[in-house]
């Protein structure tokens, strides 16, 4: 029998809580995932069950003491990377679970299997020592060339989704506890195209406090069923029960929102998007100014032809602080070399400012050059110009409450940053609009105004 606190027995003997970006789950989540497993699964004459990155083998043990029948007679077989860990759980379950030492992404099964069950490895592989799953650039290039959903910064848990699915024998489950990002987040584009064409998901959101104070990250439980093409539904599994939120049978991979009576009621009476209006452009990343020949780095001004880069400090609700913070600096002439929409003034965002994560808006007058998590809306005045509400009031209705509990509403606490995507999505309204949004949901208020 495998002791309980698997996490201090693996720290003794060298390995930590974030080796290899393992995070152990607690047996109260273990229990709700085992429970999410069909019945008819568990009554599978062959049944074979799969646990990657299987750690002291959380999983398997969990189904030994909910289902103890379908434990005895089901194939089981763990994978795990860890050559310290493989010994020890070798000496724990002995012939009872084949414990395979390799690694996930690149080991070749012979058979596929009927489920598979836990908690993939959850940081960006690289090489560098600022990641926590160390890699080598041949390995990555090797799960680059395997995984068809890699895209952009991927996460080592998308890869492990992608390959458990291809794992599956038809009509067979995977359930994953995995970080909510891939509901949302462009780097997950292609894997959400994969899991629609290829099964039926379901979604049980299981809050941000589950990995704490070990890790700071929202997360759901994933329930995918090869096969059976349904689309996506999404759960509030919080409590101990789960509680049913939607259904979208047509969904095809688009990002996953919550939703509430709140959010669809603005999506509804709100004639436009600010995608509808606006091109939204990303400020340039701190490695790209650090790598510019042309910006300087100072904590004093070089001199009065340069101006300060600024960045998401120097945005507040309404106004922007234009004086030196980043410590970078440009020239006047050379700001359009960073990014040709720095030319003329315009709306710039920030979201995720701390105590609401809501969106904080200003008009940039000065036309400054800006780096890191800030937006640039370039309007595109369009044929429907006249019937759009100025800029001034875009920018006070960005900063309003209304727009705060909007993003509260569809995307909780999945990121603290947001992308281009989720800013195009967030409904502009009308001042008359405003005002009834104002008289139906008083609560929004404290005493000030939109």
């Amino acid at each position: 029998m495998i002791p309980q606190d698997t996490a201090s027995i693996l720290e003794k003997v060298g390995v930590s809580r974030r080796d290899m970006g393992m995070f152990f789950t607690p047996d109260e989540v273990v229990e709700k995932m085992v429970s999410l497993v069909s019945s008819h699964i568990w009554r599978r004459e062959h049944l074979r069950i799969l646990e990657p990155a299987c750690g002291m083998c959380q999983f398997l043990m969990g189904i030994k003491r909910k289902v103890p029948d379908a434990y005895r007679h089901a194939e089981k077989v763990g994978v795990e990377k860890n050559d310290v860990v493989v010994g020890m759980v070798r000496q724990y379950v002995g012939d009872e679970i084949a414990v395979v030492h390799g690694d996930y992404i690149l080991y070749e099964f012979e058979d596929k299997f009927d489920l598979i069950i836990g908690n993939p490895p959850y940081g960006i592989p690289s090489p560098s020592s600022h990641y926590a799953i160390r890699v080598d650039n041949e390995t990555k290039k090797l799960y680059k060339q395997i995984c068809q959903t890699w895209y952009g910064k991927y996460n080592m848990y998308g890869a492990f989704i992608e390959k458990s699915v291809n794992m599956l024998n038809s009509g067979g489950e995977l359930i994953f506890i995995v970080p909510a990002t891939f509901m949302i987040l462009g780097d997950f584009i292609k894997l959400r195209k994969f899991l629609a064409q290829n099964g039926f998901l379901e979604i049980y959101y299981m809050g941000e406090n589950i990995f704490k104070p070990h890790a700071s990250v929202t997360a759901v439980v994933i329930k995918f069923v090869k096969g059976e093409r349904g689309g996506v539904k999404l759960y509030d599994f919080t409590g101990s029960q789960p509680v049913f939120m939607f259904h979208n049978r047509h969904w095809t991979g688009e990002i996953i929102t919550f939703e509430t009576e709140f959010s669809l009621m603005l999506e509804n009476i709100a004639l436009f998007r600010i995608g509808d209006i606006f091109d939204v452009k990303i400020s340039p990343r701190t490695p790209e100014i650090k790598k510019a020949s042309f910006v300087t780095r100072s904590d004093n001004s070089p001199g009065g032809e340069y101006v300060p880069i600024l960045h998401s400090r120097n945005l507040k609700r309404g106004y922007i602080i234009y004086k030196p913070m980043s410590g970078y600096w440009v020239k006047e002439t050379d700001k359009l070399r960073l990014r040709k929409f720095f030319d003329k003034p315009h709306i710039v965002v920030g979201l995720g400012f701390r105590g609401d994560r809501g969106m904080g808006a200003a008009y940039d007058e000065r036309a400054y050059p800006w780096m890191g998590d800030v937006y640039h809306l370039i309007n595109r005045q369009g044929m429907f110009a006249s019937e759009i509400p100025d800029e001034s009031w875009i920018v006070q209705y960005l900063n309003s409450p209304i727009v705060s509990q909007y993003v509260k509403d569809v995307y909780r606490e999945i990121v603290y940053h947001f992308n281009i995507a989720q800013i195009v999505s967030i409904p502009i309204l009308t001042q008359d609009q405003v005002e009834y949004v104002r008289g139906r949901y008083r609560w929004l208020w404290t005493g000030d105004s939109a």
